[in-house]
C-alpha cells in the first residue's frame, strides 16, 4: 500500500458577522420613529394622505421583500427555522427588515385613518393575516424546495 500524499492546508473562513455602523441604525430608527408617529397622530383626510399612506407602505413592503430575498440566497440549500436566527446571517441587524416591517405598518395605518373608514378592523385583520402570511410563506416555500432538492 503507497503511503498516503499529504493534505493541502484548507482555510475555513470564520463566520464575520459585520456591525452596523451606529449612525445608519439610528438614522432608519429615527425616520421609522417619524413616519409612525406621524401614522398615530395625523389626523387629516382626503386623497393626499392616503396616497402618502399606501406610498409608505409600498416603499415598506419593497424593503422587506429584499430582505427575505437576501436572507434566501444566503441561505440556499439550508432550511431556516420558523421561529429563530437564520443559519447563515452575516450581519446582526438587518436594516431592510428593520425599516420595511414598520414602514408597511405605518402606511397602511395611515392611508386607514386617512380614508376614513367606519370598520377599520376588518382591515386591520386583513392586513394582520397578510404580514402574518409575509413572515411564514416563504421560509415555509424555501424550507421545501430545499427537502425537495436531491442535494439535500
Amino acid at each position: 500500500m503507497e503511503p498516503l500524499e499529504p493534505m493541502r492546508p484548507v482555510s475555513v473562513q470564520a463566520p464575520i458577522q459585520t456591525s452596523t455602523p451606529r449612525w445608519k441604525s439610528a438614522a432608519v430608527l429615527l425616520g421609522t420613529m417619524c413616519v409612525f408617529a406621524y401614522a398615530l397622530l395625523s389626523t387629516r383626510t382626503g386623497p393626499g394622505p392616503v396616497a402618502a399612506g399606501v406610498a409608505v407602505g409600498i416603499v415598506g413592503v419593497g424593503l422587506y421583500a429584499m430582505s427575505v430575498v437576501r436572507t434566501l440566497r444566503e441561505n440556499s440549500g439550508k432550511r431556516i427555522p420558523l421561529w429563530g436566527d437564520a443559519p447563515v446571517s452575516p450581519r446582526e441587524m438587518d436594516l431592510l427588515a428593520g425599516a420595511g416591517m414598520p414602514l408597511l405598518t405605518a402606511g397602511v395605518l395611515t392611508a386607514i385613518r386617512a380614508s376614513g373608514l367606519t370598520w377599520p378592523y376588518l382591515f386591520f385583520g386583513l392586513f394582520a393575516t397578510v404580514v402574518v402570511l409575509a413572515l411564514i410563506l416563504p421560509v415555509l416555500i424555501h424550507n421545501s424546495r430545499v427537502k425537495r432538492s436531491p442535494a439535500a
